[in-house]
Order: C-alpha cells, then structure tokens, then sequence
C-alpha cells in the first residue's frame, strides 16, 4: 500500500459523514448533550489537572480544543475526549524527576508530553500501526489500572484531610509518609473532604450518572468557603487562577526533551488509545457504529497536539463522560464541540469565581471518580476464565506498588507474551483414524468403529507452524512414530489446523521429515491452506511430501488401491 493510500482525505475529515442529513434536531440533541457533559468535565479537568501535580486551570487548557479536535477527527460519534485520572498520574509519574509540581518547568514538560504523544499517536494513525495494540494485554490494562486507582487515592489523601507529605519514588513509603502524617490533619478539610466524597458518590448511585454531583459540591463548596472564611481558618483554597486563552504556539521540542519524555510518551500514547478505544467499543456495541482504531489513533493524536498548542497536557478518552454524552442523547461528535464552547466561557469568565474553592474539594472529585475502577472481582473472573490471564493481571498490579507505572506496564507486556509464546511453543499434534461410515478423521474414541492401519500413522497439526515450536512439533511426531513400531511405512499429516508457516519452521521439519525418509517411510500432506502451501513449496518442505489433497485420495491411495491390511475396532 502506498503512502498516498494510506494518507486520504476521509482520515483527515471522517465529520463529513455524520453532517450528511444532520437537522437543527439533531443540532439541540447535540447541543443539550454538550450542555450536560460539560457540566460533569468541567470540575473533572480541573481536579485531574492537580492530580497530574498542574494547576486546575491547565485541566480547562486541555478541554478546550482537545475535546472537540478529539471527537471530530476520530471514529466514534460519541466518545468524550479530555483529561482522566489515569493518563493525569502518569503524566505526574513521568515528569515529578525532572521537575517540581506548578513549577514553571513542570507545566513546560506537561505540554512538551502532550506534543509528542500527539505526534506518536498521529503517526501511528497515519501509517496504520493500530494493531500494535493487539500485542497489550486486557489482563495488562486491567491489573494496572486497579492498581493505579488505589495509587491516585492515595495521592489525594493529604489535600483531602488537609496535610502535606514528602513524596517518594515508591509507593509503600508514601503510604508510609501518610500515616506518620495522620495526626496533623485539619479537622475542618478533612470534615469537608469526606463529606464531598460521599455526597458525590451518593448523587451518582442514587440519582443519576448524569447528574453534576461533582460542579454542585464545588459550587456549595466555594460559597461555604467566601461566607465563612474557611481561608482564614487553614482550609487550602485554589487562589487566584490567572486564566487567559492565548495564540496557539508550538512548545520547544529539543533533542533532549523528546529523548527524555519519549518513554513515557510512548507508554502514555498508547494507554491513552486503549482507554479511548475500549470506552468507544462499549457504546458502540449499543449503537452498531463501526469503529476504525487507526482512526481514533489520528484523532486522539491530534486532540492531543491541540491541547498542546493551548497550554494543555496529555488527554484521553473518558469512559463516565463518554456515557453521560450517550445518555443525553448525543448524535455526533458536534455535542463535544458545545463541550469546548462551554469550557472556552468557563476560561473567559468563570474561573474568577473559583478562588475560594477548597483544595479537599478538588481531591473528592479525584476519589470519587476512582471508585468505580477498584475492581477486586476482576481478580477472580480473571483466573476463573484463564490461569495465564490471571497471573499477568496479578503480576501487573503487585508491580505497579514496587516500580514506576511504565516499568511495570512494561513488566505486564513482557509476562504476558512470555505466556503466549510458551502456549505456542507447546505444539499439539493429535493421532487421528478413520472413522467408518461417516468417511472422515477424529480422535481415537471408545465405542466407534474405525479402521487402524498398522503400517499407516495419520495425525494432525493443531497450530500454527514456527521457528519457536517446529522442534517440539517434530519431537511430538517422532514419539507417535517410535510407538507405532517397526510396520510403519506411511505417514499422513492433516494440516488444517495450521493457519500459518514460516520459513524457518518449515526448513527444520524438512530436515526431520528427510530423515524420516532416509528409513523408508513416505509421508503425505493433506487439507494445506493455500498461504500454507505457498510458503511450504518456496520453503523446499513440499519436496518431501505427496499431496493427498482429501479424504477422497486418502481412500484412493490407502483403500481402494491397497485393500489394505487393517483392523476394525
């Protein structure tokens, strides 16, 4: 495929067909979606925006145009684009090394992250690297993800009882740092805190999702906070906000920043995706749209470089705000464009307002959010379902409490393809006869009539054929022949359980097969796929086979012509 196939104007304009037939109908439902899902994103961004160690107003930065490049340049109609708790830690994880939280450097690298995950998912796009993605592991994502929930919380725990720790690289000696620091926490922040943890929590189980718990608590809260001075009885507060939304500008891209952040952004871009592609699979398993992963790489890609150019950090697909859009009735991403409009006026005029919010407020956001992603039962259906998925899942989640998230992400990956690989490796080839009256192959069973042939070993290939397992294959055949004894002189392989060959596979089986030959057996091939048999003639394996084809020349050459020497069982 060409470079010009691959870049074409429908990846760089899929909107065009959602605003084929769209009504001034369809423009309301949009818009009332937006109105909806802005209220719920609104206090969100700017809590995960502290979450990432930024001040809340980059949280704002980062929806304003992200959101709406996100939705219009991507595959799904209804996914919502902006900062979430997961990606906000890992930026957090990424840049606390180089430098501290709020400083101005720390916010530089933020939107330096933000370009080049941009630019890597964008690439990917371009050149259809999506089904990179099936190498990740769910067991990966989802073990991490746990993990990393309890992780968050437990970073939000000293705004929200009103203390400060010292942070640490491992996470066992933060935890440790919270207990010490237990005893010095603000009774009233604290009082604050729970209670907007719980409200919120609360609103969404028993009124509705949709419902903004989370802007109605802040707005309590910051009114609480001016009529009753909670500044001046040691509540932290969010101070001034210095909001402006200025030109576009392009962050500095040294060789330096790019060679440092390029790990993390690599790791980020590519959980970004699998959050926005999984949220995306669910509604549109409801709505039968057709999603398209290289194309949600181009618009994740280019949602990120937006939020880049605006002073924003890396952005994601968010699955609660994804569902409130589906449930408000969004018809297409134009409800995410009413989404940035919404946070544009935010940013213009209301984040004045937003002086005396209480930190622990921003923190019960944060927390409440999380709840819904500790899923210890995963554990469980996990190892129910897969002992190989459960321990990737459990080896991930242990691992991102000992390491940083990447090297653990990282550790998953590994354990999960050394795990495949070793399932592969494990070859399977089954001893086949011919059953009697149905006229094809199965296993050997008790009861059934079939036909044994003393002098003939019939078996198949149950897997794909590869350098890793060629010789466990050619060990496993060479212990069926050693057990049928002396009387064999034919050999006949069913391939169709073999999808796919490589050269490598199929040049050790030749030098096996050859000295299968060198004692007189002759040995046959059947039911090969045509890309099997392509690679198998071009691999020189074919020379020390005869084609048998079906069942048809199996009775032509072992039946009909031979009337042969068999047994009835």
């Amino acid at each position: 495929m060409s470079l010009k196939d691959r870049i074409n104007l429908n990846s760089f304009s899929p909107f065009w067909s959602w605003l084929k037939g769209y009504d001034s109908d369809d423009l309301s439902k949009d818009f009332i979606a937006g109105l909806t899902v802005a209220v719920v994103l609104i206090p969100q961004v700017m809590a995960y925006a502290t979450l990432a160690g930024l001040p809340p107003v980059h949280g704002l930065y980062a929806a304003f145009l992200g959101t709406a490049v996100a939705a219009l340049w991507g595959s799904s109609r209804h996914l919502s684009t902006g900062p979430v708790a997961l990606v906000s830690f890992l930026t957090l994880t990424a840049l606390v090394p180089l430098a501290k939280p709020e400083s101005p450097e720390f916010i530089g690298f933020a939107i330096v992250l933000a370009m080049i995950i941009g630019l890597v998912q964008l690439l990917m796009g371009v050149f259809r690297l999506g089904f990179i993605l099936n190498f990740i592991s769910h067991s990966v994502i989802a073990g991490f993800t746990i993990a990393a929930a309890i992780i968050i919380a437990s970073t939000q725990i000293p705004s929200l009882f009103g203390f400060s720790v010292v942070n640490h690289e491992f996470v066992f000696l933060n935890f440790y740092e919270i207990f010490l620091a237990m005893p010095s926490a603000n009774f009233l922040t604290a009082a604050i805190g729970i209670s907007s943890v719980i409200l919120i929590i609360s609103a969404k189980k028993k009124i509705s999702k949709a419902f903004p718990a989370a802007l109605t608590v802040m707005v309590a809260g910051i009114l609480l906070s001016y009529f009753f001075d909670l500044e001046g009885k040691n509540v932290a507060v969010v101070g001034d906000i210095n909001a402006r939304i200025s030109l576009p500008s392009i962050p500095k891209l040294s060789f330096g920043n790019v060679s440092t952040l390029l790990p993390s952004a690599l790791i980020i871009a590519i959980i970004g995706l699998l959050e926005a592609f999984a949220v995306s699979k669910t509604i549109c398993s409801q709505t039968k749209q057709k999603l398209d992963v290289n194309q949600e790489l181009v618009g994740q890609g280019l949602g990120n470089i937006a939020s880049s150019l605006f002073k924003g950090y890396p952005i994601a697909g968010s699955f609660s705000r994804t569902a409130v859009n589906f449930a408000a009735g969004a018809v297409s991403g134009i409800s995410s464009v009413f989404v940035s409009l919404f946070v544009l006026i935010t940013i213009l005029f209301l984040t004045e307002f937003l002086y005396f919010l209480p930190k622990a407020i921003l923190a019960a956001v944060v927390i409440a959010a999380l709840v819904d992603l500790i899923e210890f039962s995963k554990f469980t259906e996990t190892f129910k379902l897969s002992g190989t998925d459960g321990i990737v899942i459990s080896v991930t989640f242990l691992f991102s409490f000992l390491l940083k998230p990447d090297d653990a992400i990282f550790i998953g990956i590994v354990v999960s393809l050394v795990l495949f690989l070793r399932k592969t490796i494990n070859a399977d080839v089954v001893e086949l006869v011919f059953q009697m009256g149905e006229e094809r192959f199965k296993k050997i069973t008790f009861g059934n009539q079939h036909l044994i042939f003393p002098d003939i070993l019939i078996f198949r290939i149950d897997m794909s054929i590869f350098f890793a397992n060629a010789t466990k294959i050619a060990n496993q055949i060479d212990e069926l022949v050693e057990k049928k004894g002396d009387k064999l002189e034919h050999i006949v392989i069913n391939f169709s359980g073999v999808n796919y060959v490589d050269v490598s596979g199929c040049e050790e089986l030749a030098d096996f097969f050859e000295e299968l030959r060198g004692k007189g057996l002759k040995i046959y091939s059947m039911y090969r796929k045509k890309q099997v048999r392509d690679i198998m003639r071009r691999s020189g394996l074919q020379d020390h086979l005869i084609m048998l084809h079906d069942i048809k020349g199996f009775k032509k050459e072992f039946i009909i012509q031979k009337n042969p020497n068999f047994l009835v069982k």
